[in-house]
């Protein structure tokens, strides 16, 4: 006979529910990664599912601690790693850490795409949605902050979309079959952000780690 609705949801609440199903997800997330080729991998959580990519959320991989990457991966074998406004939410040490293991787990020219907010943009609405504090942001980074830094984790980086400090809008092409960014100036649709041709965009950066 099933729970009643209220008893169940306290259920789920309990320390030993919640254990017992972390280790549940975790079981199955290693399964998929096992029998994935490639290996792509979403990191950071979000409502999106890709198909040919495993997705991942925070409860089952912190990508600011390494003991959490090393219960799911060995070093050298992802293909691709996707993290879409993700980053903007840990701190620039947090950050380092992060890219750190994404460096580490990735193949020797595996790809890591990224998205943050950027803060070369400055129209008023979308600094208001984008600028730290809000949403739980603590860094508004830039091309001329934030690929520096992809470039000192040992990556190589190359910006695909982004607005300079002049605030011109850039863009290269790029597949999304290697990494889709919905917040980009190719599929956004956010009418509240609208400049011009433009909705949302992030600045988007392909960093990927070298053969050598």
């Amino acid at each position: 006979m099933p729970l009643p609705e209220k008893v169940s949801g306290l259920v789920k609440r309990v320390p030993f529910y919640k254990d017992l199903r972390q280790r549940y997800d975790l079981d199955r997330l290693r399964r998929a990664i096992a029998a994935a080729n490639p290996l792509n991998v979403v990191i950071g959580g979000g409502q999106r599912l890709y198909d040919g990519w495993v997705f991942t959320d925070k409860d089952l991989l912190d990508i600011a601690n390494p003991v959490s990457w090393q219960k799911l991966f060995v070093p050298n074998s992802i293909d691709r790693i996707l993290c879409e406004h993700v980053l903007e939410h840990l701190s620039i040490a947090e950050c380092r850490v992060a890219l750190a293991q994404c460096g580490l787990y990735l193949r020797p020219g595996g790809l890591l795409r990224v998205a943050v907010p950027d803060s070369y943009r400055r129209d008023t609405a979308y600094v208001a949605e984008a600028a730290p504090p809000n949403a739980g942001h603590q860094v508004f980074y830039n091309v001329d902050t934030f690929t520096p830094i992809l470039i000192q984790a040992g990556f190589d980086a190359t910006p695909l979309e982004y607005f300079d400090r002049d605030e011109q809008f850039h863009a290269e092409p790029w597949d999304e079959r290697e990494g889709m960014i919905v917040r980009s100036a190719r599929f956004d649709t956010q009418k509240e952000f609208q400049r011009g041709d433009l909705h949302y965009t992030s600045l988007i950066i392909d960093a990927r780690k070298p053969h050598r």
